[in-house]
């Protein structure tokens, strides 16, 4: 039995002319007005982004210490891996063996050497310290490094210079002091951005890279930001919101064999594809393609129809005309 469709489902309505491109555009000036007017009464205090230049100022012996891992092969970035070098200290999977060394970087050529030797263009007074390194053989450098290493523990920060005590480091302590007013004058975040081959073209890549380690790892701590502390949905002002939709993906960084694998970001990846791919082929998945029909949602969606219907079933078209049957 098919009952036709009542015509004031769609017709028993009053119909008047409507300019819907009016609509939204007095629509979108009303919220942009919202925006900026909300904004400017309520505003939003941020977090001061890390820059080398203010870890620079603020941390000068800590910047040393990391402008001479870099320099040394120590640091996170110069022994890394793949995909920035050959270094084994993060390799994190066959996948990322497999990809291989795509964004070569030389840690202290990239992050010390190079800077030096632009600012040294500007200021001659840095080319003695820069030459008298770049001179000496791998064995006379890894002494040095390894001796400033030591002293650098016990550095401190007077007349905008770090002093050690007095040992065989050759030209390191100028030439770090050297990094460091280069660092704090803010001249050094350009040099890692500038790309050589490309002069019109700029990379932030090095100057990312530089700041890993130390300064990227210890400033989210004192504000439970970490991964442990589900940082990422936390906010970086107390107070205010945070990417709390963010919760579902930083819950599978918490999963034990996920948080302890060798490779969680490409791991946490996975498990979002796949549920990714049981979405978009749930309609041919035996078992899944029936959920819909078992959880009656289709029922609540359509239960006015039901009330006011005997039929019991949404209607179906046929024939160009709704019926129900």
């Amino acid at each position: 039995m098919s009952v036709k469709v009542h015509d004031d489902v769609v017709k028993n309505y009053r119909m008047v002319p409507e300019d819907f491109v009016k609509h939204l555009l007095s629509t979108l000036g009303i919220v942009v007005v919202v925006v900026l007017l909300a904004s400017i009464l309520f505003n939003l205090p941020e977090k001061q982004p890390l820059t080398i230049k203010t870890y620079a100022t603020q941390n000068p012996v800590a910047f040393e210490q990391m402008a001479l891992r870099a320099l040394d092969g120590q640091g996170q970035i110069a022994n890394y891996g793949p995909p920035y070098n050959n270094g084994t200290a993060s390799v994190q999977s066959p996948m990322q063996t497999a990809v291989g060394v795509i964004h070569p970087i030389n840690a202290a050529t990239d992050f010390i050497l190079k800077p030096l030797t632009m600012a040294a263009s500007i200021n001659p007074s840095i080319a003695p310290a820069l030459h008298a390194f770049n001179s000496a053989s791998p064995a006379q450098q890894t002494k040095w490094e390894n001796a400033y290493t030591t002293a650098l523990n016990k550095g401190v920060y007077k007349n905008g210079v770090v002093v050690t005590q007095k040992g065989n480091y050759g030209p390191l302590p100028a030439l770090m002091n050297d990094t460091l007013a280069l660092g704090k004058s803010g001249l050094m975040s350009g040099a890692l951005m500038r790309n050589g081959a490309v002069t019109t073209r700029f990379d932030n890549q090095n100057y990312l890279l530089f700041l890993q380690g130390a300064p990227l790892q210890n400033a989210p701590q004192t504000q439970s930001l970490a991964g442990a502390n589900w940082g990422i949905i936390h906010p970086a002002v107390n107070g205010y919101p945070a990417a709390w939709w963010m919760t579902i993906p930083t819950w599978i960084y918490q999963w034990p064999f996920v948080a302890n694998s060798s490779a969680p970001d490409a791991t946490a990846l996975a498990i979002g594809f796949v549920f990714w791919l049981a979405l978009a082929f749930t309609p041919w998945i035996p078992g899944l393609n029936k959920l819909p029909r078992y959880l009656g949602v289709h029922r609540l969606i359509w239960k006015d129809f039901y009330r006011n219907h005997s039929g019991g079933n949404p209607p179906v078209v046929e024939g160009g005309k709704k019926h129900v049957s």
